[in-house]
């Protein structure tokens, strides 16, 4: 027998044995889109108020917001609990960002992202839409106040604008920005008929307008963000004052009279009715028991039957059980997916952000939950039973924020040093967002502020071999603020020597690196945005160069949505598309197209890679 012979029964042994014990995936033929359901429904954006039926006898209304359907009003009779649930029919109309119950019994809504003025009429039980507040300009109502004539005036969102509206003629009076620079305007009116603007986010102020003369001006001091503190209150007579760290002032007309003191505004502690309500689990983000007190003392419980149509998903997560792990969006609720089983389960509270989950990473057997707002992060043992809180027992557990600027953690990594790091985008009307971490073993928090100047740390990968997290930042800062930089970057952090190594941008215009993935050959791979569109980009780690570029199929390509696959490929999502990158070819497969089905991008477990769309949990069959 020839040694030649001998060497390739040798290797076909060899190979026999490496087939046995390493599973061959290859993609199957047409793909299978499984729907799994909706981990979670529930409501945001929830107020209470107090009014009358059209019989004059007191009612209770709740105002509650959803991701699924429109935004709805409840109607509550105190004595039975008995509801009637009246949704809005106008397009887009999901949050009640403002309400006003006013004098005459109506309740007014203010609906984002319509930008409508939305009213509930006891005397007709209906909840009518009265118009768009602003067009193209008001998006996401901020306030809405009533003045002595029964006018009634919105504050809005995207420029800062003001708008009245009369409830004799059902006509709108559009009055333009209050500010030029910054976006967002919480009205209040004084006791003079003046309407004092506070303008937020990145220089906190105010604008005094003059409903009679259109006249506008700064009055007071102007504050800076993060620095300073400013805020406007009403004491006695309605009078507005402005209460700040800059100074007191009360608010005469277009004058700012300084002041030592603000004299506490008396407000009666119960309603007219002289009943009290309250959500019993508004601390879990639940609103479905309504506790009732009557003007004897007596507590009425509630459960509340209505309809909610879910909750949109913000982020998933691959759990070191094999489960599925996902955030749900206003209000934050942790979900679980079990892949073996197919249940799924609403767990609740997972964190004291009532927003969402940005990221997840796990460390040492447990997720660390990075969430909106404050950046706070909580740390969840799948091994454990769940029980939320802040202290050593709990799990989840609440640590708190991981420092004072970040707001939006968009990436999280797990690894380096042991510790857990964050990506951020900074607090409303800030620039700069961090680069964080946190040691679970010693319970130390750091940040390295402005290591991306106005721009924002926004997503990483770790580079074992060279011991270095790559960082791919963003040029947007906190929300209300415009970019003070044209371009995004990509850096290399030497988190033993706590610097930076190496920065570099492509030649082309990008505003995020919004996805970092390290491929099996050890290469960083990456997904960016700019002007002349997105693109997938190949940088070798060693000679810190890139040295390649894909461009990406049809739609806009997912935040964190690049992952190794099990076949060596590495995979993504863009917003109409999950397909393959051959990292040796660098050629793009289109696994599926659907335009515009892909929200929220999962992880790959066995033969499937999950996926959200709005509010629904969903599975592409892969391999």
């Amino acid at each position: 027998m020839s040694a030649r012979y001998i060497f390739t029964i040798s290797c076909l042994i060899i190979a026999f044995f490496i087939s046995c014990s390493t599973p061959i995936f290859k993609l199957s033929g047409p793909p299978e889109i499984i729907d799994l359901g909706t981990p979670v429904s529930s409501v945001n954006w929830v107020r209470l108020h107090e009014g009358t039926n059209r019989n004059g006898n007191p009612e209770i209304y709740a105002t509650m917001g959803q991701n699924a359907e429109n935004l709805f009003v409840l109607a509550i009779d105190p004595e039975t609990g008995k509801l009637r649930q009246f949704v809005t029919e106008v397009e887009k109309a999901n949050y009640p960002t403002a309400t006003l119950m006013s004098r005459s019994g109506r309740l007014y809504v203010g609906a984002a992202y319509a930008g409508h003025l939305l009213c509930y009429n006891p005397e007709k039980e209906l909840f009518e839409d009265l118009g768009a507040i602003n067009p193209n300009n008001a998006s996401f109502p901020c306030a809405i106040i009533e003045d002595e004539d029964g006018i009634i005036w919105i504050g809005s969102y995207g420029t800062a604008d003001l708008t009245s509206y009369n409830t004799a003629t059902g006509e709108f009076t559009r009055h333009g920005r209050m500010d030029e620079v910054d976006m967002y305007n919480y009205p209040i009116v004084n006791t003079d008929g003046y309407i004092c603007n506070k303008i937020m986010m990145t220089r906190p102020h105010l604008v005094v307008f003059d409903p009679k003369t259109g006249k506008k001006d700064t009055v007071g001091p102007i504050a800076e963000k993060n620095k300073d503190t400013f805020n406007l209150v009403q004491g006695p007579h309605n009078r507005v004052y402005i209460q700040s760290s800059l100074g007191n002032y009360r608010i005469e007309g277009f004058d700012a009279i300084p002041v030592d003191t603000i004299p506490p505004n008396i407000v009666p502690d119960r309603p007219q009715s002289g009943i009290s309500f309250t959500f019993a689990d508004a601390a879990q983000q639940l609103y479905r028991k309504l506790e009732v007190k009557t003007a004897d003392g007596e507590i009425r419980t509630f459960d509340l039957d209505y309809k909610a149509a879910g909750t949109d998903i913000f982020c998933f997560h691959k759990g070191p059980d094999g489960n599925i792990y996902g955030s749900s969006i206003l209000p934050l609720h942790l979900f679980r997916y079990s892949p073996s089983t197919g249940d799924m389960t609403d767990m609740g509270e997972c964190s004291a952000a009532a927003g969402e989950a940005y990221s997840m990473a796990t460390l040492d057997g447990s997720i660390y939950i990075s969430s909106y707002p404050g950046a706070r992060v909580s740390v969840y043992d799948p091994a454990r039973p769940y029980s939320y809180g802040t202290g050593e027992e709990n799990n989840p557990r609440e640590l708190d924020r991981i420092d004072d600027i970040s707001y939006r953690p968009r990436s999280t990594l797990a690894g380096p040093l042991g510790r857990v790091w964050l990506a951020s985008v900074p607090d409303y009307g800030l620039w700069g967002g961090p680069l964080s971490c946190y040691d679970p073993q010693t319970g130390e928090k750091k940040a390295y502020y402005r290591i991306a100047g106005d721009g924002s740390c926004y997503t990483m990968a770790y580079l074992e071999k060279q011991k270095l997290i790559a960082v791919g930042t963003s040029i947007y800062g906190g929300s209300g603020t415009k970019p003070k930089v044209d371009q995004a970057v990509l850096f290399l952090w030497d988190y033993e020597a706590e610097e930076k190594v190496w920065e570099g941008t492509l030649d082309r215009p990008v505003s995020t690196f919004n996805a970092l993935c390290t491929g099996r050959d050890g290469r960083l791979y990456g997904t960016a945005t700019g002007d002349n569109g997105p693109v997938i980009f190949v940088f070798d780690p060693d000679s810190r160069s890139f040295v390649s570029f894909v461009e990406l199929p049809q739609g806009h390509p997912l935040d964190l949505s690049l992952q190794n696959g099990p076949d060596g490929a590495l995979y993504g999502f863009t917003s109409s598309c999950f397909y393959r990158l051959d990292p040796r070819k660098l050629t793009i497969k289109e696994i599926v197209f659907q335009e515009e089905s892909f929200d929220i991008a999962g992880p790959i477990v066995g033969k499937d890679v999950y996926f959200g769309k709005g509010h629904r949990l969903r599975k592409i069959r892969v391999f």
